[in-house]
């Protein structure tokens, strides 16, 4: 089978025809340039897109052909009430499509549309993935401001002002990459018996970008960079009857480069790892798929083999790790000293890849201004390399500590408490 660098992460996916063929060519990325004017017609325009670009029908239930038959009706009985001189209310219009494509399992999907007939064009915007991880019994009420919290407490850890913790160095920071701001905290704690543990948390992978500032003390990058080079160069210099073990916290991380692996994963592996695998859609039926293709994660020139050395990786995870926050904890879980701690995570894990939409059916299309649509879509699908598709359900940790419970400090605990223990 193909193989294909962690750096370059190429994808391939499958779907079958479509319901009817349109009178119009379904588009394949960027911009249709299709005109339309009742409501009808656009929802026939989403419908056909994602019926021939969606690139997860291999695994999503929805019974697509029934979405169409039955809201097409509902929207060409919105288009009469315009003609009988009657508006409709974007309130309304957002029920709808929440109805129709609300329940999709692609949890990076956004479903823009906008109200042709409403005063300044007021948008919809459904997010499948809101309407499911609501549903989970241990979802957070939306007032809860989790990544608030969260960074609240690791930047007080930073400043030492968290008692019951030893802490022998820590460093937080802020940086703007080129479309996030992006938190990082280093903390270097100290058990009792004097073993170290070195802990960092990132609000996104953005490393990639970030690392490019280490040995540039003029870069927006350089402060950040740094406190990530101290995390890894204590996890890889450390003196093994030093270390107790390594930290990784994806929680509350909203996901970023496929090559970060190359960071928090690749210096602690000797040899090749592959995990997941990735295929995108090649063709305009619905299975259309292409061959699923091993990303293959590759040892770093310097790397330390903490399996050989029986040295626990622990990751953080909660139900807000997304995408890659969620890929790195997976991978992590899979090295044999590999260990998670906390929540189920988000289930985004299809990777969007803007560069390669032109060589795929699947991915994001429209433009919300130009077109009055907009669908942001994974490009590719993964699978583990047991074969679970986990789309739309994330993955589960070896130990569950609930934030409803524990917080996110009773989270930490936990962790800390199993490398203390760790034999």
């Amino acid at each position: 089978m193909r193989k294909i660098s962690l750096i370059l992460a190429t994808i391939a996916l499958t779907f079958s025809s479509c319901r009817k063929t349109p009178d119009y060519v379904p588009y394949i990325g960027g911009n249709s340039s299709l005109a339309y004017s009742t409501y009808a017609e656009q929802f026939d325009v989403l419908w056909n897109n994602i019926n021939t670009g969606y690139v997860f029908w291999d695994v999503d239930t929805t019974d697509w052909d029934a979405v169409y038959e039955e809201y097409m009706p509902r929207f060409e009985a919105l288009d009469m009430r315009i003609e009988s001189g009657n508006g409709v209310a974007t309130k309304e219009l957002q029920a709808l499509y929440e109805e129709a494509m609300g329940c999709l399992i692609d949890h990076h999907m956004i479903i823009q549309v906008k109200n042709l007939y409403s005063y300044g064009h007021d948008v919809v915007n459904v997010n499948p993935a809101n309407n499911e991880v609501k549903k989970r019994d241990y979802y957070y009420k939306e007032s809860y401001k989790l990544a608030d919290e969260l960074g609240k407490f690791n930047k007080n850890l930073a400043s030492n002002s968290v008692s019951g913790y030893k802490i022998s160095y820590s460093g937080y920071e802020k940086v703007n990459t080129e479309d996030v701001q992006v938190t990082i905290c280093y903390i270097l704690f100290e058990l009792p018996d004097g073993r170290l543990i070195p802990y960092l948390w990132q609000n996104g992978y953005k490393m990639s970008a970030i690392m490019y500032g280490l040995n540039n003390s003029s870069s927006p990058y350089y402060k950040a960079a740094q406190l990530i080079d101290k995390w890894k160069n204590a996890a890889l210099k450390t003196p093994k009857n030093k270390l107790a073990g390594v930290i990784l916290d994806n929680r509350c991380n909203g996901g970023g480069y496929l090559s970060d692996l190359n960071y928090v994963v690749a210096p602690f592996v000797k040899k090749e790892l592959e995990v997941i695998s990735t295929r995108y859609k090649e063709g305009p039926g619905r299975l259309e798929h292409s061959v699923w293709s091993p990303v293959t994660i590759k040892a770093s020139t310097e790397n330390r083999d903490l399996a050989g050395e029986n040295i626990p990786y622990v990751v953080l995870s909660n139900i807000y790790s997304i995408s890659m926050g969620e890929i790195t904890t997976y991978a992590i879980s899979q090295l044999p000293t590999g260990y998670v701690v906390g929540e189920r995570t988000y289930g985004a894990t299809g990777p969007l890849l803007s560069d390669a939409v032109d060589m795929t059916y699947g991915g994001p299309f429209g433009d919300i201004e130009r077109e009055r649509h907009y669908v942001y879509t994974s490009t590719y699908e993964i699978k583990t390399h047991e074969g679970f598709v986990p789309e739309g359900i994330g993955f589960s940790p070896d130990k569950e500590v609930l934030t409803r419970d524990a917080g996110v400090q009773g989270q930490l605990d936990a962790a800390l408490e199993y490398i203390k223990n760790y034999k």
